[in-house]
């Protein structure tokens, strides 16, 4: 996709220096239309993700319950509830939902770009109040190009970020803080010092996902979110954080990669080439490394092939997705939401089962289906290093043999998702919100975001998305 911007390369070139000075002086009238239009589809695709986990997120009902019972002044609304709390309380709320379903947007070298697109910016501008779409919008664009420069850097250096980190949440600190530092108008020292803030408070471990996938695993997007808004709003307080976040002797790249990271993917053509473009929309509520195979599933069944007539399944994989493989007996049968979602052998087991995979499939009815189960008893999985994507090798009683690959899943920027079949995505999960929304919200919805850039104060779309008029 083409990147071009009005807007020039910071004058300092130094990466901690030349990201704040981006976002301070981006304006909205500076992003070129594509940019804009790509960010309307995220935040769409982020609040159908966090609507339809507010019932049926692993770990997001405690969340909720917890911030909800915090409160504090009745700034910010939790998305699915309604309920208005302190702004940090709604952002740790609504970033455990964004990302609780692994169905929000994210890329290759982007990152998680859902986690970071709409939770912070949003409950700030409620805070702050009569904030329009516009400067929501661009707060957006800020918070997602710091999180796709950062993990570009770090992924054409030839780091993996995910080794013994989730990037998810320790890549996604400094986007929030930026996020919502641009919706509070903050200078270029106090938008420094907000970086700084949102270092001190930045984690991430994976132990949850190497050791098992509980469902705290799920709502990692919290903790970023609320980091940042507090990060903010400290630093609009006037509180000094200005540091270098990247760099020797301790900032992020030092203090986690080794100082690896390529400093220069940060800095060169800032304002003008957009990286947040080359983000991916998911057609399945799973992780990326499992789309493929899906999809792959998917095919399969499409030919006929019936759950009772399949002998074998051999899944074929890269080794760097081994850890969504095993322990095979344990990704045969997740015990949530979090887990199944992480797991090859369940999602391609369900697809073969019954043909697709919605988000039903996640429910604790879903993960108890016999059928699935009986069919992922009979996968199993090779590695192999040249594999690009996925494959699926089934096996039928007769002795016949069906193979698809897929090296490039449905949802990647070559195979963009439509947005009628984005829009579907939106519908369908607003079906499974805490708080009913009738069909007219949902639609209205879907035509405000769309004409974001015309809307006065977005407390007009946090009403809408809880059931209000």
């Amino acid at each position: 996709m083409p990147r071009e911007s009005l807007v020039g390369p910071p004058a300092d070139t130094d990466p901690t220096h030349a990201l704040a000075d981006f976002a301070v002086a981006l304006r909205f009238a500076d992003i070129p239309p594509s940019v804009v239009a790509i960010t309307k589809r995220m935040i769409l695709d982020a609040l159908g993700a966090a609507i339809a986990a507010s019932t049926l997120g692993p770990g997001c009902a405690a969340s909720m319950k917890v911030m909800q019972a915090l409160g504090g002044p009745a700034e910010s609304t939790i998305l699915g509830l309604g309920a208005k709390v302190a702004a940090p309380n709604a952002a740790f709320a609504n970033g455990a939902l964004v990302h609780a379903l692994n169905y929000d947007p994210a890329g290759a070298e982007t990152g998680h770009l859902g986690v970071v697109c709409l939770v912070a910016p949003l409950a700030m501008a409620e805070a702050v109040g009569n904030v329009s779409g516009a400067t929501l919008l661009t707060a957006s664009i800020v918070a997602c190009e710091v999180k796709a420069r950062i993990t570009a850097a770090l992924v054409r250096a030839g780091v993996q970020p995910s080794n013994k980190f989730m990037p998810g949440q320790l890549l996604s600190y400094l986007p929030c803080a930026a996020g919502a530092a641009k919706i509070l108008g903050l200078d270029a020292e106090r938008f420094r010092s907000a970086f700084g803030l949102a270092l001190m408070q930045s984690a991430g471990s994976r132990q949850p996902v190497l050791t098992g996938d509980p469902p705290a695993k799920a709502i990692y997007g919290a903790f970023p979110n609320q980091a940042g808004v507090l990060a903010a709003r400290l630093a609009e307080a006037g509180l000094g954080a200005d540091m270098d976040v990247l760099n020797p002797p301790a900032g992020l790249f030092t203090m986690v990669y080794g100082d690896k990271g390529d400093r220069s993917v940060i800095t060169a053509e800032l304002g003008r080439d957009y990286l947040l473009t080359d983000v991916e929309f998911k057609a399945w509520s799973a992780s990326n490394h499992v789309t493929p195979f899906i999809e792959a599933a998917c095919e399969i069944a499409a030919q006929g092939v019936a759950a009772q007539d399949i002998a074998t399944i051999e899944v074929v994989a890269h080794p760097l997705v081994q850890p969504w493989c095993e322990p095979l007996a344990q990704r045969r049968r997740p015990d949530n939401a979090a887990a199944a979602g992480n797991s090859i052998p369940f999602c391609v087991a369900k697809t073969l089962a019954h043909g697709d995979l919605g988000l039903a499939d996640f429910t604790d009815d879903g993960l108890k289906d016999a059928t699935a189960h009986a069919v992922a008893d009979k996968l199993t999985y090779r590695l192999d290093e040249n594999m690009k994507g996925g494959a699926v090798i089934v096996t039928t009683r007769d002795g016949k043999r069906i193979e698809k690959h897929i090296p490039i899943p449905l949802g990647h920027p070559s195979r963009p998702i439509s947005d009628e079949r984005l829009r579907d995505k939106f519908r369908d999960c607003c079906k499974h919100s805490a708080t009913p929304l009738p069909a007219r919200n949902i639609e209205a919805l879907i035509q405000m975001v769309d004409t974001l850039e015309s809307l006065d104060d977005i407390a007009r779309l946090t009403a809408l998305a809880t059931g209000g008029a």
